[in-house]
């Protein structure tokens, strides 16, 4: 998809400091104690980085899941009580798989997890959830996708291997806007397998595997100011296609420049699903 017809530095942009890994030498590690836990990174070698973050609302091309690795979806939701998984389970995850069979044109939608966010420390200890994800990062790795598919539909596994998959992450606010810590989210044209710097992440009977990026200053970001609740980001956490369409999506939260003090904390919901294809 071409470039759009305006220079980059007339387009609506701000700039924020961005956590990448460094380059040297030592492993990183991830581990979770507790599910309910933040968890804690080991390894030494983070740098923040000023990036330009582009307003994708007033981007002159359409944004979409295969060509840039994430697309806006709106859909109105039935009240939920996102502190009560069975609610989520029972409410949330059938109002999401229909908008996540519009966005990714899957045959085939599994929805396998969420987790809620929450922006304000007293909130998190009080219902046990963690507070935004902060640091450059991508989900999953060829082996963890596949993994993550043969640990939760070990009979199909093989089958499902055989054709092209991708995994999906869907992030919406809770309650109102999004004010302070917002998501943003990396072009997948600009990034490379080279920026990537495997992580393994481990849990109570579980061990997967992140990417961590390291600095690239042709990553282009992109978010989406004041997001609803009733408007989600869908982005690619990994796609098994290498026919030329995005496989990956760099995201992470990040300090707004000049934040408002009476901003209201983050409050948001991110699902994970498998797309079949």
């Amino acid at each position: 998809m071409s470039e759009p017809a305006l220079a980059l530095d007339e387009l609506t942009q701000i700039r924020a400091a961005l956590a990448y890994a460094t380059d040297e030498g030592d492993k990183y590690y991830y581990e979770i104690a507790t599910p309910e836990s933040q968890g804690r990174n080991i390894g030494r070698g983070t740098i923040r980085c000023e990036m330009p973050i582009f307003d994708a609302r007033e981007w002159p091309e359409p944004l979409t899941l295969d060509a840039h690795g994430f697309e806006l979806m709106s859909g109105p939701l039935p009240p939920i009580d996102f502190l009560d998984d069975a609610c989520v389970k029972r409410l949330y995850y059938p109002a999401m798989e229909k908008l996540a069979r519009e966005c990714t044109g899957a045959a085939r939608i599994h929805i396998f997890d969420h987790t809620v966010r929450h922006g304000d420390p007293e909130v998190r200890r009080a219902n046990r959830i963690k507070g935004p994800a902060t640091g450059v990062h991508n989900d999953y790795t060829h082996w963890s996708a596949r993994k993550r598919i043969r640990d939760l539909l070990p009979d199909e596994a093989e089958e499902l291997l055989s054709r092209r998959f991708a995994i999906v992450q869907a992030w919406r606010p809770i309650g109102h806007r999004i004010e302070s810590d917002p998501l943003t989210v990396a072009d997948a044209r600009t990034v490379e397998e080279s920026d990537f710097v495997p992580v393994p992440r481990t849990a109570p009977g579980r061990v997967g595997e992140t990417w961590r990026a390291l600095y690239n200053p042709k990553h282009r970001f992109f978010y989406y100011p004041y997001l609803t609740p009733d408007e989600a980001i869908f982005f690619k956490v990994y796609d098994s296609a290498t026919d030329g369409r995005a496989r990956y999506t760099l995201h992470t939260a990040f300090e707004l420049p000049d934040p408002d003090p009476n901003a209201a904390p983050r409050h948001s919901v991110e699902m994970r699903l498998f797309a079949f294809y």
